[in-house]
């Protein structure tokens, strides 16, 4: 999960005034502003949600009361979380959430008793009420169509708090991508219509904006970067990876490209990428003249994941994957071992150092790929470490009313070594009983290009909560 996402949210829970003459009067309202803060502090000391900014902490005693809340509320918000804790009218929660009807919504429903007591009376229905009050909000929900994510558990219990803050990350990354800028750099190589789309369809589906860059822009950028930001990326790459390869001119424009992808990125809030380096501005060119898949890589791991060959639609898998899994290594699923049910995964130089937390350094090297162009760029090594992995695709598809749809299937990078792949890469197998044939044939069927996204852990629930927010497919293959 990317812990470095800031995730802007609204916390809000329904009271109803009609309890107090019940259940101790003014205190009710007291005991209920007490919980809510109680919750929001649970929230903010689970890890999995990431940093959370609290934009708006509020009682909804009413819908005028909901509306004028909703009036303060300054900035984007990511995620609106409703802590229903009693017995409310519905119209007490939608008068907020009706003013943003674009905003995911987390319910938690939520009570400080985690057992029925001896002495179950009147005053335990009001105060105990989220089972009542939970459906009175979700059913409306469920009418209109709104998606949302319900967690339930007590309020002193940790492993429901996690469930909470993953259900808040999970919305957050669906409103990430809806404010998503993909930046293109050159178009696909001739004939690779499957990794493109219409930018304007894509944006009507999704919202994510795709606008192109010149790749004179970046070559310009490329040359003009100076002596000194050089030396600070040559130092970074010394310090973090076993280095094979000289520090010469290739080396030297290698590491330039990364200075002049972060510096595109930060100028233009670029959230993730997608290039086509093979162009006369840039690998065919004499002032650049090598592949940038360090910088490609170098930026995925700092989170805004770029793409080869011009992929747009793997970008979009990408940004889902590193902001659940933590990691996304741009890949194919190269050959098919049918013995052993297993599937290679390699690529053409990119890389996600997020995937190295432990085990040996990465290796730098001269791109295995390209050794016969004049020169010769720069590229990670590395074996993704075994463990529960996820693959993720995106592409339009004439079955879904949105006209796109996610694919993802769970599975493991396995311990098997392949040390003589030329790039980061491994083995992965298809968690299904089916073999690794019909997994993989279901995968293809899906419609998925040949190219995706593989994360760690298994996040199949979780890209198909994101894919409802946005109100696209997805389909899960096993």
């Amino acid at each position: 999960m990317n812990q470095s996402a800031l995730v802007r949210a609204a916390v809000v829970s329904p009271y109803w005034t009609f309890w107090e003459s019940s259940a101790g009067g003014p205190a009710l309202r007291d005991d209920r502003r007490r919980l809510l803060s109680e919750a929001i502090e649970a929230l903010g000391r689970s890890s999995g949600a990431g940093r959370i900014e609290v934009a708006c902490e509020a009682l909804l005693d009413s819908p005028e009361a909901a509306d004028a809340v909703a009036d303060d509320v300054t900035g984007d918000l990511d995620v609106i979380v409703v802590i229903i804790c009693m017995a409310a009218p519905s119209t007490h929660g939608l008068g907020f959430l009706d003013r943003f009807p674009d905003v995911p919504v987390v319910v938690w429903a939520v009570q400080r008793s985690r057992n029925i007591r001896a002495g179950f009376d009147a005053s335990d229905i009001t105060s105990a009420g989220t089972a009542v009050g939970t459906p009175q909000l979700t059913n409306m929900l469920a009418r209109s169509g709104r998606p949302h994510q319900i967690v339930v558990g007590a309020l002193d219990d940790a492993p429901s708090h996690g469930r909470v803050a993953r259900a808040v990350q999970v919305a957050a990354t669906a409103s990430a991508l809806r404010r998503a800028r993909i930046a293109r750099v050159g178009q696909p190589p001739p004939g690779y219509a499957c990794v493109d789309t219409d930018a304007e369809a894509l944006r009507r589906a999704t919202g994510i904006e795709l606008f192109d860059v010149d790749p004179a822009d970046l070559r310009r950028r490329w040359c003009a970067v100076d002596e000194a930001s050089t030396d600070r990326l040559q130092r970074e790459a010394e310090a973090t990876a076993e280095i094979a390869v000289a520090w010469d001119t290739a080396g030297r424009r290698s590491l330039a490209g990364a200075a002049a992808l972060e510096a595109l990125d930060d100028e233009l809030g670029v959230t993730a990428g997608a290039m086509n380096c093979h162009l006369p501005d840039l690998r065919f060119g004499n002032e650049v003249g090598v592949t940038p898949c360090y910088g490609l890589g170098r930026e995925t791991s700092r989170g805004i994941p770029w793409t080869c060959a011009g992929d747009v639609l793997t970008a979009v898998a990408m940004l889902v994957g590193k902001r659940l899994g933590g990691a996304a290594l741009y890949h194919e699923l190269e050959v098919i071992d049918f013995d052993t049910d297993e599937v290679a995964i390699a690529n053409s130089g990119e890389h996600d150092l997020s995937w190295c937390t432990a085990g040996p350094r990465p290796r730098l090297q001269p791109n295995p790929w390209y050794t016969d162009d004049p020169l010769t760029g720069a590229s990670m090594w590395f074996e993704l470490p075994a463990g529960p992995a996820s693959l993720i695709g995106f592409t339009p598809h004439s079955a879904e009313p949105s006209g796109y749809r996610f694919i993802v299937a769970e599975g493991e990078i396995t311990r098997r070594s392949l040390p003589e792949s030329p790039t980061v890469g491994g083995v992965f197998r298809f968690a299904g009983e089916a073999g690794v044939a019909e997994s993989w044939r279901a995968w293809a069927a899906a419609g998925v290009n040949h190219h995706s996204s593989c994360s760690p852990d298994h996040l199949g629930a979780d890209v198909a909560t994101v894919a409802r927010y946005l109100g696209v497919g997805c389909v899960q293959v096993s």
